[in-house]
């Protein structure tokens, strides 16, 4: 008897970790893309670790890509105490290097957006994070690139 106990109590907890990741997966797959531009970060916490927190520019948003060409914006980011929070996280090897790049961008040359799954009625889910419309990795090697190339003379 205790064994079967011990048992569901182990098992009952990945149980609702797998149908958690799979819910949220089916959702980001299941979602329409929509891409948003996005202004201002700060990638460092010490208790969340490395992350992009963010504002979204609707102003610089397509709001064509949404139903009837309005922009949600109350459905995106979650509201919490200074204010709504948007958050991308990223790898900690890359976040010095992201908030240089961003920081030392002139504001003509680089365009930041976020690709989101979304579905009305659901959080919307960050997928991905575009500079110049590339994925920001490719963009951040392209930057890391040019600065040892400028060292190396």
């Amino acid at each position: 008897m205790n064994n079967k106990i011990l048992a569901v109590i182990l098992i009952v907890p990945f149980l609702c970790l797998a149908g958690w990741v799979m819910y949220l997966t089916v959702q980001r797959e299941t979602g329409q893309e929509v891409t948003v531009a996005v202004a201002g970060y700060d990638p460092r916490d010490l208790l969340s670790g490395h992350y992009i927190q963010y504002t979204i520019d609707w102003n610089r948003t397509d709001c064509s890509q949404f139903e009837n060409a309005v922009c949600p914006k109350d459905a995106f980011c979650k509201e919490a105490r200074w204010g709504r929070q948007c958050r991308f996280y990223v790898p900690e090897n890359s976040a010095r290097e992201l908030d240089s790049l961003f920081w030392s961008r002139n504001t003509t040359d680089m365009v930041f957006e976020i690709i989101y799954a979304y579905k009305e009625g659901t959080e919307p889910i960050a997928k991905q994070m575009l500079i110049n419309g590339k994925d920001w990795r490719d963009a951040l090697d392209k930057n890391l690139k040019k600065k040892s190339d400028f060292l190396s003379f």
